[in-house]
Formats: C-alpha cells, sequence, structure tokens
C-alpha cells in the first residue's frame, strides 16, 4: 500500500515534466505547419525534420524553454503540495490535541464572538456546540463588566488570565481561562484555553467560611482566648480576653504572654507553655492573674498545644474562664453548707426530711434520741404511732401550699412535742418536706402557769363586779326574808316570796358556777365548742363592768356558725383579754357616758386552702395603738398601761392560745381612732392521734 502511495506520487510530481515536453512537441508540429501552410517553405515531413541548423536551434530553445518552465512549474507544485499536506498534517494533529484535551478550549474572533471549542468545554458549559454558535464571551459569563469586553485579550500578544464565573443548570462553576490571540493577515483569532477550578474555589470559599467561622468563635468564645507562640509572644487575643485582662485586643498583640496578664506561673517551671514544650498535651488548673489595673481576678486555665501547617508545634492556645464569682459563690456555699450542718446536728431540736411517700429520709442525732433511729421508716408510724397516714395531713398540706406548718401534740409518753412542717424541693424536683421536732413540755407547763396567772389577774379585776353581782341579789334575799318573817302570818303570800327567794339563789349559783369554771385549772382537752355560747359566757362576766363604764356591746354572730375544735377556757381567756383592753382603751378615751363607748363584736366563716375557718373580730373607737409599737404589743411583759395597772401577758398568751389551736391573730389600729383585733380559727383541726 504504501509502494503504491509512492508511485502515485511519483507519477503525480512528473505529469508538469510530461505536459512541457507535450507542449514542446507540439510547438514543434505548429512551427513545421506554419512554415508549410503560411510561409510556403516545403512539405510538411520536410518541416519536422528540418536541418536548418538557424531554425533547428530556434526551435530546441523554445522547446526547452518550455521544457524548463514546466520542470519548474512542477517543483513549485510539488512543493505547495507539500506545504498543503504538512498542513493538513498538522490541522489533523491540532485537532486531534484541541479535541481530546481534558482542559476546555475555546476559539473567540478578534470582537469576541465564539467560534470553536472542544469536547471538554461542552462538557464543562454542559450543552450542546449549536448553543453557543455566534454567542459573545461575555454572555456566557455570570457577570459581563463593560470595562473587560475591550480589555479582554492582549493584542500585543502576551496572554491574559481571566477568572471567569459561569451560570450551568442552577450552579456556578470557575474557569480560569488562559487568552492568547493569535494574528494572521486577515484577521486575529484568540484561543481560551481553561482550567475548572470549581472545586478549587469551593474549597478557597469553604476555607474563608471555616476560617471566619473560626475567628467568629474564637472573637465571641465566652472564655477568654489567647494564642501564643513558642518565644512567648502574644499572637492573638479575643475581645473577651481583652475584657478580662484590661488590654485591648491590638495593645496585647505582639507582646510577651507575661507582660500582658500575669500569674504565679510565669516565668517557672510551670509555665503552660513550657510544659507544653516539654511534652505535656493538656493543662487544666486554678489559678490567680493579675490585671492591669493591679486587680487580681480568679480563673480557671485551659492549655493546648496549638500546631502550625506544616504539623509542628508552634505554640500553645490559653482559655480562661473567670470563676472569682464562683469561687465566691463555693465559699458562700460551703459556709452555707457549715451552718446548715449545724442547724441539722444542733442538740436542742430534732431535725429530719420526710418524702411525699411519708418516708424519713434524713434524722439528725437529737431526732434519733427523740424518736430512735427511724430512717426509712413511715413518718406516721413513729411520730404519731399510727398504722396509716394522719387523715388530712399537715406535711402534705405544707406542701401543696408551699407554706410551713406548725402543730402541737402528747405523746404517749406523756411529753409534749412541737412539729414543723417546712416545704422545699430537691434539686431533681421531687417536694419534701424539712421537720423539726421540738420538745415543749416545760414550755407547755410554763404557759399554762402565765395563762393561770393571766387568769388570776382576771377575777382580781372581776372581783368588784361580782361583788356588785352578788350583794344585789343578796340584798334581794335579805329583804324578802324580812318580808317573809313580817308577813308569816299570812299565808297567801308566802309561795310567791319564797319563789322569788329561789330565783335570786339561782342567779348567784350561775354566776358563782362561771366564776367558778373561767378560774379551773384542770387538765383540759379540745372539743367542739360554740363560739355563741363562749362568748355569752364570757358576756356575763363582764357585764356588770360594763354597765358600770357605760359601754355598750353590740354582738353580731350568725347563728349558722360551725363549731369549733378548741379548749373552751383557753379560748374564753382570749375573749376576756381582748374584752379589758378594749374596755380600758375606751374609758382612757372617754371619761362618762357616750354614744361611741361601743365594742363591736362580728364573727363570720370563710374558706382557705380549702379549709373552713371562722373569723371572730373586736372593734373599739379607743385611743388606739401608736404604730411604732404596734408590732410589739403581743411580746411578753410589754404594756401599753401605766405601772402596776397591766401584766403585759394578756396578748401574748392570747397569741399563744390562738397559735396553739392552729390559727392566728392579726391587729390593726389608728393611733387615737381605733383598734381591731382579728381571731382566725379553723372550724376542724386535724386529729394527730
Amino acid at each position: 500500500m504504501q509502494n503504491l502511495e509512492q508511485i502515485d506520487s511519483f507519477e503525480w510530481n512528473q505529469k508538469l515534466l510530461w505536459i512541457g515536453i507535450l507542449f514542446c512537441c507540439l510547438y514543434w508540429f505548429l512551427e513545421s505547419a506554419l512554415h508549410v501552410f503560411i510561409f510556403k517553405d516545403g512539405d510538411f515531413v520536410s518541416q519536422i525534420f528540418i536541418n536548418n541548423p538557424h531554425e533547428l536551434w530556434k526551435r530546441v530553445l523554445v522547446g526547452a524553454i518550455i521544457i524548463a518552465f514546466g520542470f519548474y512549474a512542477q517543483q513549485k507544485f510539488n512543493e505547495r503540495k507539500q506545504a498543503e499536506e504538512a498542513i493538513r498534517t498538522s490541522e489533523a494533529k491540532y485537532r486531534t490535541i484541541f479535541e481530546d484535551a481534558l482542559n476546555p478550549i475555546f476559539l473567540f474572533s478578534e470582537k469576541g464572538p465564539f467560534l470553536d471549542c472542544n469536547q471538554a468545554a461542552l462538557d464543562f458549559l454542559e450543552c450542546k456546540r449549536e448553543h453557543l454558535d455566534g454567542k459573545m464571551l461575555w454572555s456566557l459569563c455570570a457577570y459581563s463588566p463593560m470595562a473587560d469586553r475591550c480589555t479582554w485579550y492582549s493584542p500585543s500578544g502576551d496572554f491574559r488570565n481571566l477568572e471567569t464565573d459561569f451560570f450551568v443548570n442552577g450552579k456556578t462553576k470557575t474557569l480560569l481561562l488562559n487568552m492568547v490571540p493569535m494574528t494572521s493577515r486577515n484577521q486575529t483569532l484568540v484561543y481560551g484555553i481553561g482550567q475548572d477550578i470549581s472545586e478549587r474555589k469551593q474549597m478557597e470559599l469553604d476555607i474563608r467560611m471555616a476560617h471566619s467561622e473560626l475567628n467568629h468563635i474564637f472573637q465571641t468564645a465566652s472564655a477568654g482566648m489567647r494564642l501564643i507562640d513558642k518565644n512567648f509572644t502574644v499572637m492573638k487575643v479575643n475581645e473577651t480576653f481583652a475584657s478580662l485582662s484590661g488590654i485591648s485586643v491590638e495593645a496585647a498583640a505582639g507582646k510577651k504572654c507575661y507582660e500582658v496578664f500575669y500569674g504565679a506561673m510565669c516565668q517557672k517551671p510551670a509555665c503552660p507553655l513550657t510544659r507544653i514544650l516539654n511534652g505535656k498535651k493538656e493543662i487544666d488548673c486554678e489559678i490567680e492573674k493579675q490585671r492591669q489595673d493591679g486587680t487580681k481576678v480568679n480563673c480557671l486555665l485551659t492549655a493546648r498545644p496549638f500546631l502550625g501547617p506544616d504539623g509542628e508545634l508552634a505554640g500553645i492556645v490559653e482559655s480562661f474562664n473567670n470563676i472569682t464569682e464562683l469561687k465566691w459563690a463555693r465559699e458562700e456555699l460551703r459556709s452555707e453548707r457549715d451552718k446548715l450542718h449545724r442547724i441539722l446536728f444542733q442538740r436542742y431540736e430534732g431535725v429530719g426530711i420526710v418524702n411525699k411517700d411519708f418516708i424519713i429520709e434524713f434524722q439528725n442525732d437529737t431526732l434519733q434520741s427523740q424518736i430512735g433511729d427511724s430512717k426509712g421508716k413511715y413518718c406516721y408510724n413513729v411520730l404519731m404511732e399510727r398504722e396509716r397516714p394522719c387523715k388530712n395531713c399537715l406535711m402534705h398540706s405544707a406542701i401543696q401550699s408551699e407554706e410551713p406548718n406548725r402543730f402541737e401534740f402528747d405523746a404517749s409518753s406523756g411529753r409534749s412535742y412541737e412539729l414543723t412542717h417546712t416545704p422545699f424541693t430537691e434539686a431533681d424536683g421531687e417536694n419534701k418536706a424539712v421537720i423539726t421536732l421540738r420538745d415543749i413540755t416545760q414550755i407547755k407547763s410554763t404557759r399554762a402557769a402565765a395563762i393561770q396567772s393571766e387568769q388570776l389577774a382576771a377575777l382580781g379585776a372581776l372581783a368588784a363586779g361580782v361583788a356588785h353581782e352578788i350583794n344585789n341579789p343578796i340584798n334581794g334575799i335579805i329583804n324578802y326574808g324580812q318580808i317573809l318573817k313580817k308577813k308569816s302570818g299570812q299565808k297567801n303570800i308566802v309561795k310567791p316570796v319564797a319563789e322569788r327567794i329561789v330565783m335570786e339563789g339561782d342567779r348567784i349559783a350561775r354566776i358563782v358556777e362561771k366564776l367558778l369554771s373561767f378560774a379551773r385549772r384542770e387538765k383540759q382537752f379540745k372539743s367542739s365548742c360554740n363560739i355563741s355560747e363562749l362568748l355569752t359566757d364570757t358576756l356575763a362576766l363582764t357585764a356588770a363592768q360594763m354597765r358600770k363604764d357605760a359601754i355598750k356591746v353590740k354582738v353580731n354572730i350568725p347563728s349558722n356558725l360551725p363549731p369549733v375544735v378548741a379548749v373552751a377556757q383557753e379560748i374564753q381567756q382570749v375573749f376576756l383579754n381582748l374584752l379589758n383592753n378594749s374596755q380600758y382603751s375606751l374609758q382612757q378615751k372617754f371619761s362618762g357616758s357616750r354614744e361611741s363607748k361601743i365594742i363591736e363584736i362580728n364573727a363570720d366563716s370563710f374558706s382557705k386552702n380549702g379549709s373552713r375557718w371562722i373569723k371572730v373580730s373586736f372593734f373599739d373607737s379607743g385611743t388606739g395603738i401608736p404604730k411604732g409599737i404596734i408590732d410589739k404589743v403581743i411580746n411578753p411583759f410589754f404594756s401599753t398601761k401605766p405601772r402596776g395597772e397591766g401584766t403585759g401577758l394578756g396578748l401574748s398568751v392570747s397569741h399563744g392560745i390562738i397559735s396553739e389551736h392552729g390559727g392566728r391573730i392579726s391587729i390593726k389600729s389608728v393611733e387615737g381612732e381605733y383598734t381591731r383585733v382579728d381571731l382566725e380559727l379553723p372550724v376542724e383541726i386535724t386529729s394527730q392521734k
């Protein structure tokens, strides 16, 4: 095949030479014909085979010239054919390189229209070749600045790099184009040899974003952070560190670390940088640092190695958390813990913790000595000596109302105790109660003695009125006895006189009975009491004194008031104390009889925390109580009366009695205008036995 191509090439290369020889022969015959037919010079054969030297030379010269021209033309033609073949070969190689190139290649005219591209360019743009025909370079780009339309390639022949973004099917791709102009006689073509740098751009963007995020995290971190190189030079700090140390971010950079935030470890073997340079991987410790103004701050220091791009140790990263307040709070907590420990283990009150399931979780030594080792046992077993939880459990009531409560009970041992429930919430959210158990046997005995003393004082105050009440019926008895004596002969009058004697005698008996009942201090128990009846009996004792002082008593008590569970004599003692105080106050303000010398007593029931209560109010328009001492009047031995006229125990004893009954007493007063005392008593007091 190769030999045939060579023969064909040889034949084609000699074609013009044979054409020259042919033209030479044709010229010879034409010259001979011209001599024969034009010049009539002999016959045709003689002219062909001419023997005239001059004519022969001329024909040979012309034939040689024609053959030489053919030979020359053949050479030029052969050179052109070789050049064309070389161009075709070069173009084939170019097209192969152009098409098979992995990088996108574009061909543009001088003005910018698209002329050609390879397959890699089509793959990059994800389109077909016909979609690019006639389009301008900048119409393909994601942006087209007007200035670049004139300077998008360099006319001087130097290539220019263009980093251009393209919108391709909803996403952005980036191409780095090397623009290479190629100038010919007629026009200038520009090759754009591209490199897809989309991934690199995305990586650069990701790196910038990561750097921005890291810098943002570094700058906004709640901990103070600084970066230190191996020469102890501060490379970078964040704003938190600047605020913590008292030095600005700009001033800190470039300084030695021990100049910026000095601490006890600085320039010593314990220095974090020194320890990390010696192989330590991480450091966590508490340290005291000094600010620029000389003040001290306690910090939690964390130090970690900082590696350079080559993976080698370049320095350390330090973070500082200000724990000054935390340390102070820790000291306070330790102090409070010690206080709590002393409170829990004090020797005077039993203290324990009971959960909502009635189980005792904790008890101090005092409580253990009172009720024995009861941890893990039910409170109603060891405290109330019951087999089941108490009805209307006061511990649950304290947890639900979130308010402490207190009550007293007598144990089977004969001793009296005061039990207090104080609700609280554990860290895990469980509601529990702290119980305190106090032995009040001696206190109750003392209080009973105080009440007895107050009753004796009240009896003394009642003596005059009682004597008056007794004298009147006695005088009547005497008078009727005299009449009966004188008229003994008249039988018709004996019966009515005798009836009056009996009636007045009964009156004396009732008065004496009330006095004896009030004065009696035997063992008393709580029972169902009617407030109206207790108040009526008390008013009977004070009626004579009230009439003597011209004081009116207005009572407004509903008939349907529910009874209360109480010690009748103690509630009557409270009523008597309050009536005596009102009577004294009115007498101090009004010397004679006045319409406003009135004591108003009102009662009603109400609900609180799901329970029924009774409220009894005593109101008088007497001298009132000065604002500065109204909180002191319930203190023992505090009295507004002159020396010798009061013991100072009335309101104190009354407050104790009401508290013991689970109620409360409140006083409202305006000096010179009025005083109102409110008593609140629960309708039902939970039985704890």
